[in-house]
């Protein structure tokens, strides 16, 4: 990961994403307008936004790096915990960091970035510590994050420190 990377850079590669997941769905609402496809691409602007966010509700993203920004709602070990994931496609998401959590808790808003994989208990068990099958099972053939970074406040937040800083 480019630790010198800059939120509109990757909000920038995410708005693409978005914007080629809807292409199927807005071109056929679309055909009523002008003759440039310019005029199509305005109107979707609050859609956009919201599905761009859907990371982790199929494998589409599997392999992209993503940001994402949320409540942590369990600490699962030192190097796993859980978000709340609504806003990303899936009702909770699964975080894996071999750096380790640091002083995360349970309630604190963070924000991570790394790559949406595939989460298979046997590939991850070692490494991460997540032995314990009964916790785990949820999360197992779905998407989860591995982290890159992990750091606290809202991404909205003008105070937020950014990996890089």
């Amino acid at each position: 990961m480019d630790s010198n990377r800059t939120r509109p850079a990757w909000f920038g590669k995410a708005v693409v994403a978005g914007l080629l997941a809807l292409l199927p769905f807005t071109a056929a609402g679309c055909a009523g307008d002008g003759p440039s496809g310019e005029d199509a691409a305005q109107p979707t602007t609050a859609v956009e936004d919201d599905a761009q966010l859907e990371y982790f509700g199929s494998d589409q993203f599997v392999g992209d790096e993503v940001v994402v920004s949320s409540v942590v709602t369990r600490v699962l070990g030192v190097k796993s915990l859980v978000l709340d994931g609504s806003e990303y496609g899936d009702e909770s998401l699964l975080v894996l960091s071999p750096d380790g959590l640091g002083q995360v808790q349970e309630g604190d808003i963070v924000n991570v970035s790394g790559y949406v994989e595939q989460f298979v208990h046997a590939n991850h068990a070692e490494e991460y510590g997540v032995f314990d099958e009964g916790v785990y099972d949820l999360y197992v053939d779905e998407e989860f994050l591995l982290a890159d970074h992990i750091w606290e406040g809202a991404l909205d937040s003008p105070d937020v420190l950014t990996p890089s800083s």
